[in-house]
């Protein structure tokens, strides 16, 4: 795995939100992230996670090279994760297109979004796919374990074309619930409660295909 741990601040804007607790006040740092995708903000934007080949180019994130899935735990072959803070509360939106080969030859083709990221083997992902299975288009937690599906299984498969979709992953931490939105749908795709990470980063990836990724924006409250 590739580490790069700066993190841009003239793109994250940093406030304070006060929470009661307790019959206290905690003050909980809020962030807003937004990443560039300028030539030569790979390294300096972007951590990443496994086998696949990135480049930033033309304003987005492009996965050129599908990774391999491999080693003790199944999980996800290629992960980029925005650089930045551990955050709890977590608001994740990024416009995706599958660049795999379309649905009659690749009827799997996948992209992900990550959220809860702690390790290569602690983190969850939403799978958004062109086919609906056990294993396809649905929130999996990875969790030193191979990865295990967490929702039940949904209806909606976006990645059916090459075109952008407007996608938006919503945690709550404390509730461990998480929502999965896709373009002009007022109800989430995908809901999901799980309570066993409740802190990570957030970040964009494929299981074992290609994919593009632009207009990133994460908001949250740092851990």
């Amino acid at each position: 795995m590739r580490r790069s741990m700066g993190w841009a601040g003239r793109r994250t804007s940093i406030g304070l939100a006060v929470l009661a607790l307790g019959g206290g006040l905690l003050a909980a740092e809020q962030i807003r992230l937004r990443p560039s995708l300028a030539p030569e903000s790979l390294a300096r934007e972007w951590t990443l996670d496994g086998s696949g080949t990135w480049a930033v180019r033309e304003g987005l994130l492009a996965l050129v090279t599908a990774g391999k899935p491999g080693g003790s735990v199944r999980r996800p072959s290629a992960l980029a994760l925005v650089n930045g803070p551990d955050l709890t509360d977590t608001t994740l939106e990024v416009e995706v297109r599958s660049t795999a080969a379309m649905p009659d030859v690749t009827p799997r083709r996948d992209a992900l979004l990550i959220v809860g990221y702690q390790s290569p083997t602690k983190f969850y992902y939403v799978h958004l796919s062109a086919a609906r299975d056990e294993v396809h288009n649905g929130i999996f937690l990875v969790d030193e374990a191979d990865r295990r599906r967490i929702d039940s299984r949904s209806e909606v498969t976006p990645l059916v074309d090459r075109e952008w979709h407007r996608t938006r992953l919503v945690r709550s931490a404390a509730s461990g619930r998480l929502e999965v939105y896709v373009d002009d749908r007022p109800e989430p795709i995908m809901v999901a409660t799980d309570t066993a990470l409740t802190w990570g980063r957030v970040g964009v990836g494929s299981f074992d295909d290609t994919a593009e990724f632009r207009r990133v924006v994460v908001r949250g409250v740092a851990r």
